[in-house]
């Protein structure tokens, strides 16, 4: 079974400015069908094919709502 890619993998390494611009730089590649690359716990390079990506609207949604719950836990 292949790995979900963890788009907030590299997003949530930064701040919301930079965090804006990977997010709109992974969308740019699925929306044109290019794959990218991510490394995985062990350091290996992995291609990330576009149509395993989630669609920016729907990743947005996700992280919204993650945050709703994280302050709904405090």
């Amino acid at each position: 079974m292949k790995p979900k890619f963890q788009d907030d993998k590299l997003s949530t390494k930064f701040g919301s400015l930079p965090q804006e611009a990977v997010d709109e730089a992974i969308e740019q590649h699925r929306s044109l069908g290019h794959a990218i690359a991510q490394t995985d716990d062990h350091g290996n390079v992995i291609e990330i094919q576009p149509e395993d990506i989630t669609p920016l609207a729907e990743k947005l949604k996700q992280r919204q709502q993650h945050q709703t719950n994280q302050i709904g836990i405090c």
